[in-house]
């Protein structure tokens, strides 16, 4: 983390004379952590809401940062996803299908219940690489997958951005707490809501 934060304050102090380059690193840094689980996107996605409010004033920093970092964090996803379907994939669906918990997975993934895996994805505390992996790893289609991943990354990123201002995280981390609490107070109401309509509609 302490060699992460050197590089951040490295790309800040270049962008404060070239804001050519503040673009470039609101899309680079979220495609790397689709890339490298271990990257934290809480942080990256704080520091590009700081430079580019630096580089384009508040409100266009904030919609630039929304879209860009969108943009980032889906391509690197994306990228992933296309490169295990287009190699092991199939051999590695074929023995999760052979398990009863894999089949598990692969049901709500494919069934009507893919809200399970979509409020995993929005969870910007979970390392979404993680799960993209392994959503790379079923057989899902293309249409749906696109769906799913760029839904979570525009709420994923909304949520980061807008409850990260109000909480404040740059100068008191400590609050991401209270982001925790938000996020599982809202995925228990959207689990709960979901658990009623599908008792109601029962297939």
């Amino acid at each position: 983390m302490a060699y992460l934060n050197q590089v951040l304050a490295a790309i800040e102090q270049f962008v404060q004379s070239h804001l050519w380059f503040a673009p470039l690193s609101a899309v680079g840094l979220p495609f790397l952590e689709a890339l490298m689980p271990w990257l934290p996107l809480t942080a990256l996605v704080s520091f590009n809401l700081s430079v580019m409010s630096m580089a384009y004033g508040s409100l266009w920093g904030t919609v630039l940062t929304i879209l860009l970092t969108v943009l980032g964090s889906f391509s690197g996803m994306f990228l992933i996803f296309l490169g295990i379907r287009a190699t092991f994939s199939r051999r590695f669906i074929d023995k999760v299908q052979a398990h009863p918990f894999g089949r598990k997975f692969l049901s709500i993934v494919q069934g009507d219940r893919i809200w399970l895996v979509l409020m995993l994805l929005c969870n910007p505390f979970l390392p979404s690489s993680i799960m993209n992996y392994a959503i790379s790893l079923t057989p899902i289609k293309i249409p749906k997958y696109v769906g799913l991943t760029l839904g979570s990354r525009v709420v994923t990123i909304s949520f980061l951005i807008f409850l990260g201002s109000l909480f404040n995280l740059q100068e008191h981390p400590l609050n991401v707490i209270w982001l925790m609490l938000v996020y599982g107070l809202l995925f228990l109401l959207f689990a709960w809501f979901q658990n009623r309509r599908s008792r109601s509609h029962p297939s």
